[in-house]
This record gives structure tokens, C-alpha cells and sequence, in this order.
């Protein structure tokens, strides 16, 4: 299973790099810039070929790629006036440029002038003084420059740079990766909403969850009539109602059902409740907590995503320290706010269902934290918590598309195929996963709350990317799909942020000098380009340590 998980994980970062450079590569090509090198991954050379004109390369890195297009002076840089040179001669006209003093040449001499550029017409050659005297040789336009035998780069007259293209033609080059890992993200989930379909608005259950409680006597076929005495004709029905229990706090239901057209006879059923504010819920409670508190009082939490701490600082919970696990029983909270500098407490309130639970705890807006008394199912007692749990605003959860609580029966509605539902809902998934991308770095600038929720160490990178990869191939292939989708989507809007050495960066620049049609200096770009990806690099470093931190907790 683990070289699975490995093989999809560099099919889905290659093929979103792929893509992204062959964006570039492709519209360099149409608009007649030479390109050196098209590399997927940074670092050393793993594989490298060259095709033509251009050297294809795998590298070891897998955080990105690059096309390295032809800059207009690199070659006056490696060649000046009074050094040494040797040159191959192909019918009278320099084919390769010799730097390496130890290679063959037809010719060796001192180069007394060069033009390799031609930025005005003129042609490219070499003049080179050798015991016979002065003379000049013509340079083709597809000369090499070699500096040893593994080192050799196609020259690059004036008119196949970068720099000599009209700022149309270099703004699309720039923006063509963008632009085709959004082609990307589409196609995918064009693919999903094609194999899915659109949901019918029937109350006949499509499928079952094989883990919830509701699976002991639902099937797929049946139709819900009615959830708690509240009437049930249509899936709109349905979404009303468990919202509306969810409010409630409600995971008692009596499901009424037809199957075949035959009413059956109504089930008592436990529904999974999640409040995504503070990462508690009822999931998959641990067959072996079974141990209850004196007089049943409490819930019983399932699987958490607890986060701990204040509005004001994140903590961990301290060696030796006991704290709420899967199956232990929540018994009483003490809720704190902030109120200017001072911090309110409620005092502690006893938790006797979940509706206590989303009644005291689901009202939360800005960031809150509680203190709380548990039954531990490893201890048999009642334990104070020292260490509170805080909770993620509702700004945050909004931005990222997440209710504050819901409940679960576990059933999906039934699917149908329908060209124009299936084509709309797939640009609506590609503005949905854009617009949580675009909130999300709204939230890591300027947060909505009165406090930092999302930080730096909140960002994943490469390792992130292995462990979501890892957890989306056992949910399916359409599951895997969709996360390449919104990782491609994610990768373009990153790329094109106006930050120098990115996309954006770059484009900007382009943008000055179409405003104030001067050329922006050349070293100022170039130095503050290389002082940005060593920044990067040194971000990459940081979230990959952070990674490996979650994976561990």
C-alpha cells in the first residue's frame, strides 16, 4: 500500500508541475524564445535528455519546476574580449564556441571582438587573433557554447530572447502555467461531476456509509418519510430537517422509511454530530470505552481534532497531563472570553447531551477557550483538565467553507446525468476551491477575529501534500481526482502572487514596463529574485519541519 500512496504522490505533484511548465514552455515556443532547459524539480539531475533545442530534466526536489528561457547577455558575460577561445568550424561558420582549454577546436585564439547578440542587425560573429593574424568567422545562430564536455548551451541571438519579445507576448508566457493548472483543475473536475452526476431532489437514498449506525437498516433504494415526526417528500426536506437538529443539538432520531413502496417499521438511531468549532464530536467512539460515569451524566466524545490553548497563545499539553480521548465522557465546561484585556468566565455548566453541548459551546464567534471536567476511561475517575481547548472563529470557518456544526445519517441522495447540472457544478467547485484559497491568505494577512488564527506553521508543503495524498487514496480514485483539482488550483493562485520570483512577481514587473515603457533594471530584478527564492527555500524548510510535527502528533 505505502508504494502506492508513494507512486500517487509524485503523480500528482508531477503532473501538476507538468503541466504548469509545458503552460510556459509552449507559449515560449509559439513566440520564438529559446528555451535551454524544461526541469521538472530542482536540486541534482536524476534523468535529463536533450530534445532539440531544449535539455529535458528530472531533478531531485519535487517542489516545482522551471522552463529556463534565453536571457539576452549571458553569453557577452562568458565570453569577453582578450580570452582564450577555441572554435568548431561547420562550412566556414562557427558551430560550437570552446571555452574548455583541453577540448579539440579547428581553431584557437585570443578573441579580440565578438558579437553574439545582434540586438541591432548586425551579424553574429567572432574575431580571433591567432599566429596567422586577425580574422573573423561567422557564427551560426544556433552556435554552442561549450565549457566542457557534460556543459554546453545553445547561444541566443537578440530576436530568440525573452527580453527582445513584445510585453503581450512575454505577459501570456508568464501567465501560461497559471493559466494551465487552472485548465487542469477544470478537466478534473469536469471528470468528477460527469462520473457522479447531479443529485436528484428525491428522498430515495443513493448509498449507505458502511460506518454509521444508520447502516444496521437503511439500503440503498429506500426512501425517508419522515426524521422525529418531521415530514420528509424531498431531499430539500431532508438537508431542512438535519440542520435544523443540528441546531439542536439532536443525535436521538426515529427514522421512518418506505421500502419497495412498503412502509417499514420506524428505527430508533444514533446520528454523528460534529461541532468543527472546537474539533469535538460523537465518530466512531472506541469499542472499548465502555465505561460509564456515576448517574450516566456527560457525552461520550469519538474522534477529536482538538486544539489547545487561549486566544492569545497555543499550548501543548504538558508530560504526564490528562486530557479527553476517544470515549471518555465530557462532563463540564468552564467557557472563557476575552472583553478587552480582561477574560470573562461563564463558571462551569454540566454537559448532560449534546444539546448542552452546541447550546453553550455552538454560540461561539470570536475565538473561546474552555476549561472542562472529564471521565477518563483510562483513569475510571473524574479529572480536571489544566490545559484548555480553544476554539477557531466563525470568520475562519467560514473562509474555509466549514459549518460550525452538523449532524450525519450517513446517507447520500441518489445521482442522475445531466450535461449542462454536471458542467455547472464543475465551475462551481473550481470558484469554490479558488475562492477558500484566496479567504485562507486573506485570513494569514489580515484576520478577521481579534486574533492570528492562521499562521505560517498552519501551511503545509511537500510532506502535508504526501500525508493528504496518502489519506485520499483509500477514499477513491474520484477522491484523488478532486484533491489534484484543488492542489492545481492551489499551486496557480500561489504562483501568480505578486512576490518577486514567482509568476506574479515577474508579471508585475512586465506590468511596470508597459505603464512607464522603461525596462526595469536588470540586476535590481535579478538580485531581488535570488534574495526571494532563498526565502522560499528557507520557507520550504519551515513547513516541511511543521509536517513532519503533525504527522508525529
Amino acid at each position: 500500500m505505502i508504494v502506492l500512496k508513494i507512486l500517487a504522490f509524485i503523480f500528482a505533484i508531477g503532473i501538476i508541475i507538468l503541466i504548469h511548465e509545458a503552460g510556459h514552455f509552449f507559449c515560449a515556443k509559439k513566440a520564438g524564445i529559446l528555451c535551454h532547459e524544461f526541469s521538472i524539480g530542482f536540486g541534482p539531475v536524476i534523468w535529463q535528455k536533450r530534445k532539440g533545442e531544449t535539455m529535458i530534466s528530472i531533478r531531485a526536489l519535487p517542489i516545482g519546476g522551471y522552463v529556463s528561457m534565453a536571457d539576452s547577455t549571458m553569453e557577452q558575460i562568458l565570453i569577453k574580449d582578450g580570452e582564450e577561445l577555441g572554435i568548431v568550424l561547420e562550412e566556414g561558420s562557427v558551430k560550437e564556441l570552446i571555452l574548455d582549454k583541453k577540448m579539440d577546436a579547428d581553431v584557437r585564439g585570443t578573441v579580440s571582438r565578438i558579437e553574439l547578440l545582434g540586438i541591432h542587425g548586425e551579424p553574429l560573429e567572432v574575431e580571433l587573433e591567432t599566429e596567422d593574424g586577425i580574422k573573423t568567422y561567422p557564427v551560426l545562430s544556433d552556435a554552442f557554447i561549450v565549457a566542457s564536455p557534460k556543459d554546453r548551451m545553445q547561444i541566443t541571438p537578440y530576436d530568440r530572447s525573452f527580453d527582445s519579445k513584445k510585453i503581450p507576448a512575454r505577459l501570456l508566457t508568464i501567465s501560461a502555467g497559471v493559466i494551465m493548472n487552472f485548465i487542469l483543475a477544470i478537466v478534473l473536475y469536469i471528470i468528477i461531476s460527469f462520473v457522479t452526476g447531479v443529485p436528484t431532489n428525491s428522498n430515495e437514498i443513493g448509498s449507505v456509509g458502511s460506518g454509521y449506525p444508520s447502516a444496521e437498516f437503511l439500503q440503498e433504494g429506500d426512501r425517508i418519510t419522515a426524521i422525529n415526526e418531521n415530514s420528509i417528500e424531498s431531499w430539500d426536506d431532508l438537508s431542512n430537517v438535519m440542520n435544523s437538529l443540528a441546531k439542536q443539538g439532536e443525535t436521538n432520531l426515529i427514522v421512518e422509511y418506505e421500502r419497495n413502496g412498503i412502509a417499514q417499521e420506524p428505527k430508533a438511531c444514533e446520528a454523528y454530530i460534529v461541532l468543527n468549532s472546537y474539533g469535538l464530536s460523537n465518530i466512531e467512539i472506541s469499542k472499548e470505552a465502555t465505561k460509564k460515569p456515576e448517574n450516566n451524566k456527560g457525552v461520550q466524545v469519538g474522534n477529536l481534532g482538538l486544539k489547545y490553548g487561549t486566544a492569545d497563545e497555543e499550548m501543548k499539553v504538558s508530560d504526564g497531563e490528562d486530557y479527553l480521548k476517544n470515549g471518555d465522557y465530557l462532563l463540564e465546561v468552564n467557557l472563557c472570553k476575552k472583553d478587552g484585556s480582561s477574560v470573562v468566565e461563564s463558571g462551569w455548566q454540566q454537559i448532560n447531551s449534546w444539546n448542552d453541548v452546541i447550546s453553550v459551546l455552538g454560540n461561539t464567534k470570536e475565538v473561546e477557550w474552555f476549561y472542562y471536567k472529564f471521565y477518563s476511561q483510562e483513569k475510571d475517575s473524574i479529572i480536571e483538565a489544566k490545559t484548555p481547548i480553544y476554539s477557531y472563529s466563525d470568520a475562519l470557518l467560514n473562509s474555509q467553507d466549514i459549518v460550525k456544526y452538523k449532524i450525519y445519517l450517513g446517507i447520500s441522495p441518489t445521482y442522475h446525468f445531466e450535461f449542462g447540472g454536471c458542467l455547472a457544478n464543475a465551475f462551481k467547485e473550481f470558484g469554490s476551491s479558488s475562492l477558500v484559497i484566496f479567504k485562507t491568505l486573506k485570513e494569514l494577512v489580515a484576520p478577521s477575529s481579534n486574533v492570528r488564527e492562521v499562521g505560517l506553521s498552519d501551511l503545509s508543503g511537500v510532506i502535508g501534500i504526501f500525508d493528504m495524498v496518502s489519506k485520499t487514496v483509500s477514499a477513491g480514485f474520484l477522491s484523488y481526482l478532486s484533491l489534484i483539482a484543488l492542489l492545481s488550483v492551489n499551486i496557480g493562485i500561489m504562483n501568480f502572487l505578486p512576490i518577486p520570483a514567482l509568476d506574479g512577481g515577474r508579471a508585475i514587473f512586465l506590468l511596470y514596463e508597459a505603464i512607464t515603457h522603461k525596462k526595469p533594471n536588470k540586476k535590481f530584478e535579478n538580485a531581488l529574485n535570488n534574495i526571494v527564492f532563498i526565502l522560499l527555500l528557507i520557507l520550504f524548510v519551515f513547513v516541511a519541519y511543521n509536517d513532519i510535527l503533525r504527522l508525529f502528533k
